[in-house]
């Protein structure tokens, strides 16, 4: 007895440490939003430094909401998915795995993975350089660092993200205790920053709005929307990746897809109201933090105290956001190696969980590969730079477009996963669900044509601009290109090259001598019966039904009230996970 009841308060503590919905939803939100997406309007606008950029103005707009409603359908899509495959660790991985076979299972998940380092690259960046390089505050050393201003910076920023991602190690009690003081200083600095959008706009009347919406600022074409979607669409991208946490969360069949739709929903809202108010506050020209130049240009006309303010606020709000980030990161990544290790594509000891299901190996392992990666996209970028005294080689553009790329490659499959179901009748969608996938299938398949043409262009460009006064330029140009391109196509050499030399050989001795081993492996990976999801909708059709019968039947008994009663008792018994108090 004292055996029984002690497992059972372990099961209970264990579920009070799973995240909930209303958990999940601000988590994602803390994940995927953050005020540091407007430090690519320097390229989508137009520079304050080089006057140069894509000159879409008012287009961001509307923009936003296409990749809003871009990411929402495929979030529709795992909101899907989710409701018939089995709830653990992986998502996508578990989604194309179940449906294309193991190795395109193992493909676009670990493409899934590999964008991680881009990420965590792109957050270093704007975590600490974009504060303290080109940001032309006082918290400016372009000038005194030099050529050697990035690589300070940057290495300062590998060291706190390093130290901050450590904190999941502290177990998820602690985790979510960090997350959410960083949330909260996150927003309560965004909520300023709001303050101050609305302040400029009004001070500004309709002048800079005008001088955005003129046609000085506003030359749409298919390649530089396609460059503006590619670079947004980052911005997006976190459900995916926290959908891979499924035994962290409390009822994951239900839950991972709805806090999914609400996640997608108000990240959208908040891409556009924040665009909308920059659009009215700062007028055409855009510098690499335009969060700090809104505090600039506040403080030219309240004061410079507001300024100083201002700016020191944004600095720390950007490192709370960008921590809050790593140790979400810290968390997702390993969630995303543990089912490797489980299918014996990665070595058993990287499947092992702690109490709190943290894969402790497989986090602490994505550490250290985070590190050799930030020293790749960073450290030599920096140094080559520093050493030849030329631009920057990576534009902060350039690496959110670089994982906007691969997770492009990734919607495609899993929405491609959606359509084969929905065709094969496997999986209940309607005819606008159908429509809704193939459109965006489409749409991005161009986006992912449309990403080499336009690199191609970038290549001409930079191969001109060699031997003449822009050649620093074009080298710089050069060089972000190839290891674009380079990086995707050893990943992808990776990929293949590790499936059929490390694992393959594993699988086949694995048939050999015990094939029940592969069977129960495999039984994790099929489409589940849906029957609990019908359940909950009977039920639910049910309890409208139950209030018409009251009102025609003016509360008298009759029989079919009893028969409904009886029927929504025996679905309400086989609501299982899904059933609600």
């Amino acid at each position: 007895m004292k055996n029984s009841a002690k497992t059972e308060n372990t099961t209970v503590s264990g579920e009070k440490k799973k995240f909930s919905l209303q958990e999940l939803v601000w988590l994602g939100f803390n994940y995927t939003c953050g005020i540091a997406f407007t430090s690519v309007y320097a390229t989508l606008m137009i520079s304050s430094e080089k006057h140069d950029g894509l000159f879409l103005g008012m287009h961001m707009i509307w923009i936003f909401l296409i990749e809003g409603l871009v990411a929402g359908t495929c979030a529709w899509a795992f909101n899907k998915l989710s409701r018939v495959h089995p709830a653990g660790n992986g998502a996508a991985y578990i989604y194309v795995r179940s449906n294309f076979g193991k190795f395109w299972g193992w493909f676009i998940s670990f493409l899934q993975y590999t964008t991680l380092p881009i990420i965590v690259t792109s957050q270093i960046v704007s975590m600490i350089r974009l504060n303290f390089v080109g940001s032309g505050t006082f918290l400016d050393t372009k000038d005194s660092l030099g050529n050697w201003a990035n690589l300070t910076w940057d290495a300062v920023g590998v060291f706190v993200y390093m130290l901050v991602s450590c904190t999941l190690f502290l177990g998820m009690k602690m985790l979510k205790r960090y997350l959410n003081a960083s949330s909260y200083i996150k927003w309560g600095s965004t909520a300023l920053l709001f303050i101050a959008l609305i302040a400029m706009f009004a001070l500004n009347g309709t002048s800079a709005w005008d001088l955005n919406a003129s046609s000085k600022y506003t030359q749409l074409n298919p390649s530089n929307f396609s460059s503006a979607f590619t670079s947004c669409f980052f911005f997006f991208l976190g459900f995916e990746t926290y959908a891979t946490i499924g035994k962290n969360v409390k009822n994951p069949e239900r839950n991972i897809g709805r806090s999914i739709i609400w996640t997608m929903l108000l990240s959208t809202i908040f891409y556009v109201v924040v665009t909308v108010l920059m659009l009215g506050a700062i007028g055409g020209e855009f510098s690499n933090n335009p969060n700090l130049q809104v505090f600039r240009l506040l403080g030219d006309h309240a004061g410079s105290w507001l300024y100083y303010i201002g700016v020191i606020i944004m600095l720390i709000c950007t490192v709370s956001l960008k921590a809050n980030a790593a140790m979400q990161n810290a968390l997702y990544s390993g969630s995303i190696l543990e089912p490797f290790a489980v299918e014996g594509i990665f070595p058993a000891k990287y499947q092992e969980l702690t109490k709190d299901n943290i894969p402790f190996r497989a986090s602490f392992l994505n550490l250290v590969i985070t590190l050799i990666f930030a020293i790749i996209w960073l450290f030599i970028p920096d140094i080559i730079q520093g050493a030849t005294g030329g631009d920057s080689v990576f534009s902060y553009a350039a690496i959110v477009g670089e994982a906007s790329l691969i997770m492009i490659i990734i919607y495609v499959f899993v929405i491609a996963t959606a359509l084969k179901l929905g065709f094969t009748k496997k999986m209940k969608v309607t005819i606008w669900e159908m429509i809704a996938w193939m459109l965006v299938f489409v749409f991005l398949i161009w986006q992912f044509i449309q990403f080499f043409i336009d690199l191609g262009k970038s290549y001409d460009s930079a191969i001109a601009q060699l031997g003449t006064k822009d050649s620093a330029a074009g080298v710089a140009a050069l060089v972000s290109n190839t290891i674009e391109v380079a990086y995707i196509l050893a990943m992808i050499l990776f990929a293949i090259i590790w499936y059929f030399v490390y694992y393959m050989p594993k699988y086949k001795a694995r048939l050999q001598k015990d094939p029940t081993i592969q069977q129960a492996l495999d039984a994790q990976f099929v489409v589940v019966d849906d029957w609990h999801y019908v359940m909950k909708e009977i039920q639910d059709e049910l309890d409208n039904y139950l209030v018409r019968n009251k009102a025609i039947h003016q509360n008298q008994d009759n029989e079919n009230l009893q028969d409904a009663l009886h029927i929504r008792e025996e679905a309400l018994a086989l609501e299982g996970d899904l059933r609600e108090e």
